[in-house]
């Protein structure tokens, strides 16, 4: 019954799978730093790992899909198989030193799955967001050569998901080491605009730029936990992304349009006034993504308090640049802690629920007008038991801060409020009646 069981089960995670991939198309996003290099680089993690700030490195728990850390894979009991969907919604103000504006929207965060392969194995699989960019924006300034008033408009839609498959092993009962392939695969539009509203005789100009990108990426992870009895746990975990190198699809088309009082035949000696060149905004034929490195450690007591704390790095720098902007050296620092009250109370729905804090700091992959984009934030959560203290419904919510008024840039405020549904069954029992 088991092994039938199963082999329902994974067709319909390939269908749940190709289900979600158009969903995740759409990218909802609206930012106007993502008018740069591949956006905003999502930060990973289910509601779990969300609520404590994004730490998950050192994690090593069997009643969730911890997918920052492949090496964390082995921790699911021998038995257990785990389905994991999720979705957030968020809100944003955009502040400069003039001007505000306020944008929400919902998204598909991520399918999952993972499941034991034995006593001392491990797999997951599932998609996740990479990046995203999504903007709208308007500029009027007059003309610098004939001083006319001239419209720029800059609009992106797109992103890009993650497809992985990873596996574990355990080594006596404390060494987990572990491997995830990464299918980094997706679109970027970014569309670029001059008009000049109070002269119909100028020429109006617009490019378009489409950059698609599938490219493979492999992380190893390395975890290590020592328990001492029920009293004490401690875990040291560490990931390493291998750099990858894609050749870009990069489409780049240039149109003029013409509105002149009389009609005329446009042909190669056609004088345009004012003549303007528009460039590529983004500037990349290849793509260089770097190595990543990550650090983490957790401790506290089994089953009842855990308090983790990780750091990331990721130089960025020369991997690609445009206008008024380049990447650069990225860092992270992340902290959390997760409280379960009593595990084993059998009054009091409260005692089994599972409560999340956290916080973060970053220097972004961005400089933008020669800064460097920072972002923080504190993080909040909750898990709700369902049946069992391993299938769940939790909810994550980030309160943070990115960019700044000053260097004529933009500031922005946001709330991201994180749901995900964590299910759990018991798979390969041998029974004794059927």
């Amino acid at each position: 019954m088991r092994t039938e069981r199963f082999r329902s089960f994974i067709p319909g995670f390939i269908i749940t799978l190709f289900i979600s991939t158009p969903l995740f198309g759409q990218f909802n996003t609206y930012s106007p730093y993502t008018r740069f290099a591949l956006g905003d680089l999502t930060q990973p993690g289910i509601a779990q790992n969300l609520g404590m700030g994004g730490t998950g490195l050192a994690i090593h728990e069997n009643n969730r899909i911890n997918y920052l850390n492949p090496a964390a894979f082995s921790a699911l009991d021998s038995t257990s198989v785990y389905f994991d969907v999720g979705l957030n919604t968020y809100s944003n103000r955009y502040e400069t030193e003039n001007y505000s504006n306020t944008w929400w929207n919902m998204n598909l965060h991520h399918v999952t799955f993972a499941s034991s392969m034995g006593k001392h194995f491990g797999f997951s699989a599932g998609i996740i967001p990479y990046s995203s960019i999504g903007y709208n924006i308007k500029q009027e300034y007059d003309d610098y050569t004939y001083g006319t008033a001239m419209d720029t408009y800059y609009e992106g839609e797109g992103g890009t998901l993650n497809v992985y498959v990873g596996t574990s092993v355990k080594f006596f009962d404390r060494i987990s080491l572990g491997v995830t392939m990464n299918y980094l695969m997706g679109k970027l539009t970014r569309t670029r605009a001059i008009d000049f509203p109070m002269d119909s005789e100028l020429s109006d100009i617009s490019a378009m730029e489409d950059i698609k990108l599938r490219k493979p990426v492999f992380t190893l992870g390395l975890q290590y936990r020592e328990d001492f009895g029920d009293k004490f746990f401690i875990t040291v975990g560490s990931i390493y992304d291998f750099k990858a190198s894609a050749e870009l699809s990069n489409e780049y088309s240039v149109d003029n349009q013409f509105y002149p009082e009389d009609n005329v035949w446009i042909n190669d000696s056609t004088f345009i006034t004012p003549t303007y060149l528009l460039g590529e905004d983004t500037v990349f034929n290849t793509l260089n993504i770097p190595q990543k490195f990550g650090i983490g450690v957790s401790f506290g007591i089994p089953n009842k308090l855990i308090i983790t704390g990780d750091y990331y790095r990721q130089d960025w720098t020369g991997s690609m640049s445009g206008e008024n902007y380049a990447t650069t050296n990225a860092s992270s620092m992340h902290f959390g802690a997760e409280y379960l009250p009593d595990a084993s109370a059998i009054r009091g729905y409260h005692k089994l629920m599972t409560y999340r804090v956290g916080g973060y700091y970053s220097n972004s992959y961005l400089m933008v007008n020669d800064y460097q984009l920072t972002d923080y934030g504190i993080t909040f959560g909750i898990g709700l038991p369902v049946r069992t203290l391993k299938s769940s419904l939790n909810v994550a919510f980030t309160l943070g801060t990115r960019g700044t008024t000053e260097y004529n840039l933009v500031k922005e405020n946001y709330g991201i409020l994180t749901f995900n549904v964590t299910l759990h069954d018991l798979w390969f029992r041998k029974r004794r009646f059927d």
